[in-house]
């Protein structure tokens, strides 16, 4: 039945809602009381929920007084910062003391200058121009080496030249064989020269004297015996020391054929394959091996009974000897993959029962003939023939050479009048003629192991001298530790995507924790491994690993660092070239540290110019550029994916035009005449529009300004991206031009010209520190020449004792920061000084006074809300929400307690008031900062037990006090909270059935109250009726 829609009755006028109301107000009563009721417990509630809170913030502060770091911040100093600066670095707790550390030289980047010319344009003639980072024939080696590893005691020698003048010479600070013998030769008072010669030093006196020459110790030291010179005391003007490097079984793999070191394979994978001669064979894995020693020990613990290997006599080679009898030749290979047998030395076979390897050490500054050629060699050699210019001739028999000192000891030691030694750019051997003749030099081969040809030496010419050129020292190979490269900084391993010319991408992944490349070698069969058309081995040069494009397609190879930095260490983010491999032109990209200029071609072209260098260095976003000719046909742009190898504009614009040549569609691509953008012209002769648009979220259309529709220039459709660059002047010449191609390179190497009041230099400048960036320069068919300005060195200090000798620890950075190698901390050499600067690290106690602040200002905050909470006002009789309540009670008694209990079994401290901390009369805690520090500074060891001891100090006591109050499981809050919730939710259900009740209670009323209506309305109509009846009149019947 419908309910009533008026508040007001219609026929009795009675106020039936009102009524209503006042009846149901008076029947809800016990609801409001509930609902009341269940408020003040949400309120209630949510004030536990707030204790709680502020009680976990509060254990959050003081569980921070458990960690070491807050006790063992350091701060470090040094006496001298002008010279040496100082800090700690981030997360280390270096040992608190104080340490000497003299700055014996700040690094620096190498600088040279050339020649003077009339002026920046003027002429530099023609020929090639090359210069690269490594290489150098006659390199001296660390004198750690020498000695079998013993090194040379750093010290004083006194040497004293035939005419009787003496000299000491302090080689305190020597490192290498090359500081040895500037140290002598740089010494003006004596008339000696030290050079090498294979494993020895040789002092050559000039003086004219008659005496002796001589060398002696000084200061009691044992310098010159450490170096082979000690007591050499002989009528003659040539002494010779005495051999200071072999191997020994502590010989590091990595310094092995000049530092190229020996390939190993993963564990598991055979290195060695052995045939003995009773015909049984040996598979032996050296994977461990990272010394000599530790291979020696592997071969013959395979082999025992079969087979040894020892160090040879002269101590530069291997020899392994077969113990089995038998007709099988004795033969060590390599094994299925690597080259350790030939690292080695000891690839070969024999029918005899001992291999001898090849020499795997050349000496103090020489070069293995096997590294030449790029770690490929020269081979056997034999005769050289060689005449002077007066016509003596000799026939010198190279076979027994292994060195290029053995070289040109043998070449010198013949009756032709000539002299060989290194060549000035140390990167090839020269010989000159000393006849004074008229006659060409010739230099032949004198028979079929066309020796001359082999070390670049055949010459028949009118000159005093003959130049090998490059003879290419190997610097980088498959066992080259990526750990070395970036002057020993190492690499940042990450993901390389690589991109063959069909446009098929693929990741190597060298960041898989656990699995990440040790090697070059390793980062080689990682790409060898990926499946496109992309083979990588170690250049021609053999310094940088070249890619070559297999897939021979069309577009562009290319290799980018997804993340890390391997590809760009090893020079493969560069451009790709391409050059003719077996009559087919195919695009490499070789990562060679080598670089040649052709003087006869130096103007500069923007279509070299990179597409990274653009938009202010930041590049052009990545993505899909779609252009559609004006017939509609479409060709399309994957930056991000199978073009990705772009790197160019030049790459770029013949990309464009390659694929409109395969598609047939209307485009050509070209520089515009400005030279300082891409210009696309329409060739289609479509009556549509020639555009360019981004596709999706790409923005390198936009980048390169050719975005858009094309204009009408001449009536033909021109998009022209005047702008996206700046025009590489094609006008320059001379120097200008040759200092702009080579930082067009940017090969680490910045050029410019300088004038230096009479004429125009060029001048290069490397761009990082360090000895490892010295630049290799050769001249080679130009006129060009240098002369160094700024020598490319390390920044060296002496750790320990410097007063003393030889005292102390050398130390050396490519850069002037040390990080963490000594004493545990930074340091920064700002340049050298004479005397030990001290460096002391003291304990801080900043980082406890921070964390005891925070441990008071948590408290205090839980202070506040619980004076809040538990408030009682006498004046308004009003109280806070958990006034009386006994959690509120436990909060306060338990927390005063732990911050006011003594601690017993931690040391000197028993209370928080030892150590500044204090109840205040309102509650709050107090820090009285001098009391800490001082607390601190007589026995941080005791204060930091006190606080953190992992079972019974204040942090865990109050945890746990905290973890009762407030927990997760079983704490006094958290069993409140949960008690109340069930109340609540008892209370809520109840008051959802009181609201039933009561709805049905208001509906039955205002059904009465309807019925009644009706009720009376019918009365009301009844009496109505009764109204409206007429008396009837009397009946009296018919008259008469």
């Amino acid at each position: 039945m419908a309910r009533i829609s008026s508040s007001v009755g219609l026929v009795t006028g009675l106020k039936i809602e009102d009524t209503v109301k006042q009846l149901m107000a008076v029947a809800g009563r016990s609801r409001d009381m509930l609902k009341t009721r269940t408020d003040d417990l949400k309120k209630e509630q949510v004030a536990y929920d707030t204790l709680g809170s502020k009680l976990l913030s509060f254990q959050f502060s003081a569980n921070k007084l458990k960690a070491n770091s807050v006790f063992n911040t350091r701060t470090a100093t040094s006496s001298n910062e002008d010279l040496l600066k100082v800090s700690i670095p981030t997360g280390a707790t270096p040992s608190v003391g104080t340490f000497q550390v003299r700055p014996v030289q700040a690094a620096s980047a190498q600088q040279v200058v050339s020649q003077a010319f009339q002026g920046t344009n003027a002429n530099l003639g023609s020929g090639t121009f090359s210069f690269g980072f490594g290489g150098f024939l006659d390199q001296g080696i660390s004198l750690d080496q020498l000695n079998e590893g013993a090194g040379v005691q750093r010290g004083k020698i006194r040497i004293t030249d035939r005419s009787g003048v003496t000299a000491v010479i302090d080689l305190s600070f020597a490192r290498n064989v090359d500081d040895v013998l500037a140290a002598i030769n740089n010494n003006s008072d004596i008339a000696v020269t030290a050079t090498t010669d294979g494993d020895s030093f040789i002092l050559t006196d000039t003086s004219g004297g008659s005496g002796n020459l001589t060398v002696g110790e000084s200061a009691g030291g044992t310098t010159a015996a450490s170096l082979g010179l000690a007591g050499i005391s002989v009528a003659a003007n040539t002494a010779t020391g005495s051999d200071l490097l072999r191997l020994h079984s502590g010989t590091k793999l990595s310094t092995l054929n000049d530092g190229n070191g020996v390939t190993i394979n993963k564990q598991g994978v055979v290195d060695l394959d052995v045939t003995l001669s009773d015909g049984s064979s040996l598979g032996i894995d050296l994977h461990d091996a990272d010394t000599l020693g530790t291979v020696i020990e592997q071969i013959n613990a395979a082999g025992t009974g079969k087979l040894t290997a020892a160090i040879s006599g002269d101590g530069n080679r291997l020899v392994l000897t077969d113990l089995t009898t038998g007709s099988t030749d004795f033969s060590v290979e390599n094994g299925s993959t690597g080259t350790a047998a030939a690292d080695l030395g000891i690839a070969t076979t024999t029918p005899g029962a001992a291999i001898t390897g090849k020499r795997l050490i050349s000496g103090l500054r020489d070069t293995l003939l096997t590294s030449l050629n790029g770690g490929q060699g020269v081979g056997t050699l034999g005769l050289l023939q060689v005449t002077d210019r007066s016509g003596g001739s000799a026939s010198v028999n190279l076979a027994t050479a292994e060195t290029l000192d053995d070289v040109i000891d043998l070449i010198n030691a013949s009756a032709a009048n000539v002299t060989a030694s290194i060549n000035s750019a140390r990167n090839g051997l020269l010989i000159a003629d000393d006849s004074n003749g008229g006659g060409n030099l010739i230099i032949a081969n004198g028979d079929a192991n066309n020796s001359a040809t082999k070390l670049g030496l055949v010459a028949n010419v009118a000159s005093s001298s003959k130049s090998s050129g490059a003879l290419k020292r190997q610097t980088i190979s498959e066992a080259t530790l990526l750990s070395s490269l970036n002057g020993g900084k190492g690499v940042v391993f990450g993901d390389v995507r690589i991109t063959d010319t069909k446009g098929i991408t693929k990741t190597a992944d060298f960041n898989t924790s656990g699995l990440e490349p040790k090697t070059v070698g390793d980062v080689i069969n990682s790409i060898n491994a990926l499946s496109n058309g992309v083979e990588a081995r170690i250049n021609e040069a053999g310094d940088g690993v070249i890619l070559t494009d297999t897939a021979g397609g069309t577009g562009t190879l290319g290799v980018t660092d997804s993340s890390g930095d391997i590809a760009k260490s090893l020079n493969l983010t560069r451009a790709s070239k391409t050059i003719d491999v077996n009559g087919t032109p195919t695009k490499v990209i070789d990562g060679s540290n080598s670089y040649t200029i052709d003087l006869s071609n130096l103007q500069s072209s923007s279509a070299a110019i990179p597409l990274s260098s653009l938009n202010g260095g930041s590049g052009i976003g990545t993505g899909d550029i779609r252009i559609t000719d004006a017939t509609g046909k479409v060709i399309a742009l994957d930056l991000n994916g199978s073009d990705a190898g772009i790197t160019t504009v030049g790459q770029l614009i013949d990309a464009i035009n390659t694929k409109a040549t395969a598609g047939e569609v209307g485009v050509v691509a070209r520089l515009n005449s400005a030279k300082t953008g891409i210009e696309l012209e329409d060739t289609s002769g479509g009556a549509g529009k020639l555009k360019v648009e981004d596709v999706g979220s790409g923005t390198a259309a936009k980048d390169l300004k050719i975005l858009g529709e094309a204009t009408k220039i001449g009536g033909k459709q021109i998009i022209n991206g005047a702008g996206a660059f700046t025009a590489a002047s094609g006008t320059q010449t001379g120097l200008s031009a040759l200092a702009a191609s080579i930082n067009d390179l940017k090969a680490g190497v910045t050029a410019s010209t300088v004038f230096d009041g009479t004429g125009y230099r060029l001048t290069l400048a490397v761009n990082a520190t360090g000895a490892a960036n010295q630049l290799l320069i050769d001249s080679g068919t130009s006129a060009m020449n240098f002369e160094e300005t700024a020598k490319a060195q390390d920044a060296v200090i002496l750790y320990g004792n410097s007063s003393t000798p030889g005292g102390g620890v050398l130390v050396s950075s490519q850069t002037n920061t040390f990080t963490g190698t000594v004493g545990g901390v930074n340091l920064t050499v700002a340049g050298p000084s004479d005397t030990a600067i001290t460096v002391s690290v003291a304990q801080s106690d900043e980082s406890l006074v921070t964390a005891v602040e925070d441990f008071v200002e948590s408290y205090n905050s839980l202070r506040d809300d619980l004076d809040k909470l538990t408030a009682f006002d006498d004046a308004a009789l009003t109280t806070g929400l958990l006034f009386g309540t006994n959690e509120a009670l436990q909060i306060d008694t338990r927390m005063g307690r732990a911050m006011t209990d003594r601690y017993a079994g931690l040391g000197n401290f028993h209370s928080l008031e030892q150590i500044g901390l204090s109840l205040a009369p309102d509650g709050k805690l107090e820090l009285n900062k001098t009391k800490l520090k001082a607390a601190f500074e007589n026995d941080s060891a005791g204060v930091q037990e006190f606080l953190s001891n992992a079972q019974t100090g204040v942090a865990v006591k109050i945890s746990k006090v905290v973890d009762s109050l407030a927990g997760d499981e079983n704490s006094l809050l958290g069993s409140s909270s949960e008690a109340l919730q069930d109340t609540i939710e008892s209370n809520e259900l109840r008051l959802d059935q009181f609201e039933t009740q009561l709805k049905s209670q208001e509906d039955r009323l205002l059904n009465q109250f309807y019925q009644l209506e009706l009720i009376i309305a019918k009365l009301q109509q009844s009496q109505s009726a009764l109204n409206d009846l007429q008396p009837l009149a009397p009946y009296t019947g018919a008259s008469g």
